[in-house]
């Protein structure tokens, strides 16, 4: 067996593992030689080896490229029926032409036969006349509000308005100048009064007095303007009611002392009209009524004698909220008073 050098230095530096078994112990030998000698000039080529054992198994390659495909196969047998699943409903056809009036059919038994087809729509007809005007609509419900009016024209002069309070004193001026002499002056006060004169002689006997008597009496204010109808008006500020027989909380006065009492109400009148009642026991005695004019503060008043027995009960009251312009405020008092003037 020959191998040249420059082949083993080849195989050595390049890491290759030889297998002794593969190699004559002279080739061995001479290869450890030349490893440790230094490299002659090479020799002859020698004859080819015999082939060497069978390698171990080496790893699967990469897959291949596709290959081109292969003739068609024989049919395969018939397999089992199926079932399909059914398809989408396809689109409607063009409808067809009529078909000609076949012949008449035998009469049918009496009475409404089935309902037959729709035929084709006939031609447009004339347009008819035009019909008479409907009812009239609802109501519609209310716009958005408008814009803003253009400003009216300049109202009438108000009242006076009602005096102002006193304002604070002023601090005191300098002196003056002396004035011109003035005038005799008038007469000057009285002297003190003398001694007593002596006792005259009796006067004539006098009427007899009103005897003393029981008493029930009120008047009371209303604190804000526009209460509330159908309901007694509350006039809560009191400016007497020392016998507590008017209840400022419900506005209703009760007859503790049976006799004849005297009831007076005075009340502005702001906005609207005002028509006001005096009611006894739930029904009306009274009414005043005001026309309103507008621009102005009007006033309206009332009174009556009344004859009440023990636990009779007597209020104002608007009768309905459509006249409720009755108008108090802190300098403006509306007001209701009533007392006893005599027992019967």
């Amino acid at each position: 067996m020959h191998i040249e050098a420059n082949e083993l230095l080849s195989v050595y530096f390049h890491g290759i593992v030889l297998k002794p078994s593969l190699f004559s112990l002279d080739f061995f030998l001479l290869l450890v030689q030349l490893c440790f000698s230094g490299i002659g000039r090479p020799g002859e080529r020698g004859y080819p080896g015999q082939p060497g054992v069978k390698g171990d198994k080496g790893l699967p390659g990469l897959p291949g490229p596709v290959g081109l495909p292969g003739p068609q196969g024989s049919p395969g047998k018939p397999g089992m029926p199926g079932k399909g699943l059914p398809g989408s409903s396809g689109s409607p056809g063009l409808p067809g032409t009529p078909g000609a009036k076949g012949p008449p059919g035998p009469p049918g038994s009496t009475g409404p036969g089935a309902k037959g087809e729709q035929g084709p729509a006939g031609p447009r007809g004339l347009r008819g006349t035009t019909g008479g005007s409907g009812r009239p609509g609802f109501k519609g419900e209310r716009g958005p509000t408008g814009p803003s009016g253009f400003p009216g024209i300049k109202g009438e002069r108000g009242l006076p308005g009602l005096e102002g309070k006193s304002g604070k004193p002023g601090f005191p001026g300098s002196k003056g100048h002396p004035g011109m002499a003035g005038s005799k002056g008038d007469l000057g006060p009285t002297g003190p009064t003398g001694l007593p004169g002596p006792m005259g002689s009796p006067g004539p006997k006098g009427a007899t007095g009103i005897s003393g008597g029981p008493v029930s009496a009120f008047t009371a204010i209303l604190s804000k303007a526009y209460p509330a109808s159908a309901t007694p008006i509350q006039f809560d500020i009191i400016l007497y009611n020392k016998q507590q027989h008017y209840d400022p909380r419900s506005g209703i006065f009760t007859c503790r002392i049976p006799g004849l009492y005297y009831f007076a109400y005075h009340v502005h009148v702001k906005g609207t009209h005002v028509w006001v009642g005096l009611y006894k026991n739930g029904s009306p005695i009274m009414y005043t009524f005001d026309e309103y004019k507008k621009g102005y503060l009007d006033q309206a008043s009332g009174s009556a004698i009344v004859d009440l027995m023990e636990n009779d009960q007597v209020w104002l009251q608007l009768p309905n909220n459509d006249t409720n312009g009755l108008y108090s405020s802190e300098y403006v008092h509306s007001s209701f008073s009533g007392f006893l003037f005599a027992q019967v």
